[in-house]
This record gives C-alpha cells, structure tokens and sequence, in this order.
C-alpha cells in the first residue's frame, strides 16, 4: 500500500510539471507530438532534479500549519525553562518503571532500558552532542537512545547510522506527532501575540501553500486547461492556468511528509 501511495504521489507531481510544460510547449511548435514528448522529457528531468534536491532538505513531520507552530513554541519554551521535567512527566504518565535523571529519563520495559534525553538548546544537535550522549548511554547500560532535538544536523544523522546502537534522533517537529500527540502530553508555552512583518507573511505562506489546497489548485488548473483546447487563442487562461499549476507544485514539494516511525519509540 504504502509503495503504491508513493507511485501515486511521483505520478501526481509528473503530472502537474508536464502540464506546466505542455500548456506553452503546445502554442510554440507546430507538432502537438514533439511539444508532447518534450514536455514528458522535461518533467522528467525537473522532477530528477527536484528529487535530488529535496534529499538533502529537512523532512517536517506530517503536520499542518497549525501544529508546525505550536511544536515550534513549545519546544522553544521547553529549552528557555530547561524544563527537563517535563520529559519526565510525559514518560511517566504511561510508563511505570520510568527514573528520572539530572537532564535524561530512563524507561525500562521488556525490551530492555531506554534512555530518553531532550537536548534542550537552540542550536542544532551535532556529532560531538552524540557520543556524549553515547557515553553517557553505556555507564547506564542502556539498550535504546531516544534524543529529542529543535533541530538534527544531518551529520549527526547520519552519523548515528554508523554506529552500532538503536538511536532515534527526532527533532521539534517529530517530538511534537510522536510524542506529545501520541501521549495527549503537551507542555505550556505562550503563543506569540505580537508577528513580525515576516512572521505575517510566513502564516500567510504557509496558508496559501498548504498541502492540503493541492487539489483545489490542480482541479482549477484543469478547467482553466480544457477552455485554452477550446479556445486557442485565449492567452489569459493558459497564464492563470499555469499560475495554479506552479502553487499545486510548491504545495506538493515545500513539506515533503517524513517517513512514518513504525517501530515503537518507548
């Protein structure tokens, strides 16, 4: 299911970069055959590319607006109260064999000591945060690392999957689905009253490029689309048409969905 999903998806995308190609492609050459084979040939390629960028972009959680911000200020508000309790409580809350630490909480269950440590500091988490967390991991005897991040390098991702132990790196945006929604857990924090002028625009962003839209983009794209078949020489429709068709895309490669943690974090 989840491989045809995926095949889905790439489809969907084709889709909507071919017909942005295939809308002018079709007013400049004479063959609609040619303007056909090179609009397949030149979303194929944009989409290699998008492809390729997105791989080393930061994946966010499949969270909505909405939840993108409050993980934000929530998590922003754990590391200004160095509010370590909190994981404590939240672990607790379900597990009965939880222990607090000065900063990290140990779980035992039956698969053995989990050790639970939010790295509760602006800047991103790093290699060297890693093995300190790693040492401190073997004087415990811990079998699994969870480390809670606002943010994860991706050296240090994929420097853990060279390491010879179970870590599970989740930033801000992940602790929030995993975690707090997963437990009904969530921590206090003050929701910012005041925006900048950019933190307007970003709302407004986020809004308007919202995955969800996608569908309503494509589908205004496609009527917009079927009146230039009908209508040759009616240039405005192919202009706004496009213009849907580029916000459709931008909502489909701007949050990019992560991939589901199925295996149990604690």
């Amino acid at each position: 299911m989840n491989i045809l999903l995926s095949i889905l998806k790439v489809l969907i995308k084709f889709s909507v970069i071919f017909m942005i190609f295939f809308i002018w492609l079709r007013y400049y050459m004479a063959s609609k055959i040619m303007a056909f084979l090179l609009s397949v040939l030149l979303a194929t390629i944009l989409l290699l590319v998008l492809y390729i960028t997105s791989k080393s972009r930061k994946n966010l959680a499949n969270l909505k607006s909405k939840e993108r911000q409050e993980a934000e200020g929530m998590f922003e508000s754990l590391i200004k109260n160095k509010d370590y309790q909190f994981f404590y409580s939240l672990v607790s809350s379900r597990h009965k064999n939880a222990s607090k630490r000065r900063i990290f909480t140990l779980v035992k269950n039956e698969n053995g000591t989990i050790l639970l440590y939010p790295f509760l500091k602006m800047k991103p988490f790093e290699i060297d945060e890693l093995l300190s967390i790693c040492f401190q991991a073997k004087k415990v005897k811990a079998d699994k690392i969870v480390i809670l991040a606002k943010e994860v390098s991706k050296e240090a991702e994929n420097f853990a999957l060279t390491l010879n132990a179970d870590i599970l790196l989740l930033d801000q945006y992940a602790t929030y689905e995993y975690l707090f929604k997963e437990y009904d857990f969530y921590p206090e924090f003050e929701k910012r009253q005041t925006k900048s002028k950019r933190g307007r625009f970003k709302e407004i962003f986020d809004y308007s490029f919202d995955r969800a839209r996608t569908k309503g983009y494509i589908m205004s794209a496609l009527v917009l689309l079927l009146i230039t078949f009908l209508f040759r020489q009616n240039l405005y429709y192919s202009i706004v048409a496009t213009i849907l068709l580029v916000f459709a895309l931008i909502c489909l490669i701007r949050n990019p969905k992560s991939k589901k943690i199925t295996k149990q974090i604690l």
